[in-house]
């Protein structure tokens, strides 16, 4: 419900109400004041009906920004490696979803050689496993010290060469 009051107040059209308003009791006011007599009072409501104006433009500003979201980056490093069922755990991404093959990617001095191939097996509210389909490829092993995990980077892309590896359905 918060949620809905400061979209519709932050909204273009909030904000055009807003400066509305403030020109009405700006006109309220010099109904009941005489501005011609004390210059002051004139430029005092001219200079506060002008900052107000400002403050609820940049407010609109600010709350439009940090509402906007950041995309979730296109990679994610492993949190753990559970041997015996062969499954990586990363942290939630949207760029994966169930079902999807991803390829885990060494990086050795900031270039990325194929390790294995996965398959997102379960997406959970907080992290993602991966299971790993047909194990390691050539040289590469499988992580099991904390080192190895970071220097693993799991991406929602596989190469097309990479796909004919994978074990077919069927067996």
């Amino acid at each position: 419900m918060k949620k809905k009051i400061a979209d519709a107040a932050f909204s273009l059209s909030g904000l055009s109400l807003s400066v509305g308003a403030l020109g009405f009791l700006s006109g309220v006011v010099q109904l009941f004041i005489d501005t011609s007599i004390q210059l002051s009072v004139k430029w005092s409501l001219a200079l506060g009906w002008l900052s107000l104006s400002i403050v609820l433009v940049l407010l609109k500003v600010i709350y439009d920004l940090h509402s906007e979201k950041k995309p979730a980056p296109p990679f994610e490093t492993p949190i753990k490696y559970l041997p015996d069922q062969q499954i990586l755990v990363i942290r939630r991404n949207d760029n994966f979803l169930n079902n999807i093959v991803v390829g885990c990617y060494f990086q050795y001095e900031e270039i990325d050689s194929l390790a294995c191939l996965g398959v997102v097996h379960i997406v959970q509210e907080k992290v993602i496993q991966i299971r790993i389909v047909g194990g390691f490829i050539g040289q590469a092993t499988a992580p099991t010290s904390t080192d190895s995990l970071s220097r693993l980077v799991v991406r929602p892309v596989v190469p097309i060469d990479a796909l004919n590896q994978l074990p077919s359905a069927g067996t």
